[in-house]
């Protein structure tokens, strides 16, 4: 029984070397004969990344690393590998290529791109606003650190853009979070968060409605003139707004509050830049590099 047992085990480790040894020959096969240049194989990489067949890419990046380590397509091809882990959704694996890139190349003309994927791997983790905002708040500092850092890269526009996605998702999260404490009684707890929303999230979709509440705060603790002021910051920027009709009720018996429309012009409200109606749930798009 024993000698059996043996005899199994021996041709099972004699048939795994096998099968190693064909899948070596295989993978070997891959990189002889070379007769292309480092910028044709990158952009056969390209090629078959468009087509997605990630791993015959991954094995033309490493063609450049065995035929041209010296090449600046060596250089670039791990920020392309760190791409393709992303697009597997293989996130962890594309913060360490692009960790990896930013210590050994920090002067590189493309390590902006080693940042913005960075970014990106925790921009397409954010959660709904219920749930923790971790990953949203790590996107919106990486992001804001590739805005100061590298002004005017190509890269730009879609981080602005991803930017007030981001705000919409953070200043709900925090509108939530207000309404709580609003319905609990706790109006202090409930200004908090609403403040944060003006002061740091003004654009979002979410101001309206926190303007409304605002008003309506400071209108329960009589402190009626700061309510006529947000009231007025919500008609000079919304005045078709459902929330502004709702604080204008609320407030039209105080003084300076008429039937006028231009009222509130006396209270010297600021503009508020809100930003386009929402009409992405999503925008996970990324670039990739050139």
């Amino acid at each position: 029984m024993k000698k059996l047992i043996l005899i199994l085990l021996s041709f099972f480790i004699i048939s795994c070397s096998s099968n190693d040894n064909d899948e070596l020959k295989n993978d070997q096969r891959f990189y002889e004969n070379n007769n292309l240049d480092d910028n044709e194989i990158f952009d056969n990489a390209n090629k078959l990344i468009s087509l997605s067949k990630y791993e015959q890419a991954l094995i033309e990046l490493d063609k450049i690393e065995v035929f041209y380590p010296s090449s600046p397509y060596a250089k670039k091809s791990i920020l392309v590998k760190a791409y393709i882990s992303f697009l597997n959704k293989d996130y962890e694996k594309t913060r360490a290529l692009a960790e990896m890139y930013k210590e050994y190349y920090p002067g590189s003309e493309d390590i902006i791109y080693a940042y913005y994927l960075e970014s990106m791997t925790y921009y397409v983790l954010m959660k709904k606003s219920e749930y923790s905002q971790e990953n949203t708040n790590l996107a919106l500092d990486k992001f804001n650190f590739i805005l100061n850092a590298y002004p005017n890269s190509k890269y730009e526009i879609d981080i602005l853009t991803k930017i007030k996605l981001i705000n919409n998702n953070l200043a709900l999260e925090k509108l939530n979070i207000a309404k709580f404490y609003f319905n609990k009684g706790n109006y202090n707890g409930s200004l908090i968060y609403l403040m944060d929303i003006f002061n740091n999230h003004s654009s979002s979709l979410s101001i309206e409605e926190t303007l409304f509440l605002i008003t309506k705060i400071h209108y329960s603790l009589s402190e009626y003139e700061l309510a006529k002021n947000y009231a007025s910051i919500l008609a000079y920027n919304f005045p078709k707004s459902e929330w502004y009709q709702k604080s204008y009720n609320l407030i039209n018996g105080l003084n300076d509050v008429s039937d006028n429309d231009k009222w509130y012009e006396k209270f010297n409200p600021i503009k508020i830049l809100i930003t386009d109606e929402e009409n992405n749930s999503n925008n996970s798009i990324i670039q990739s590099i050139e």
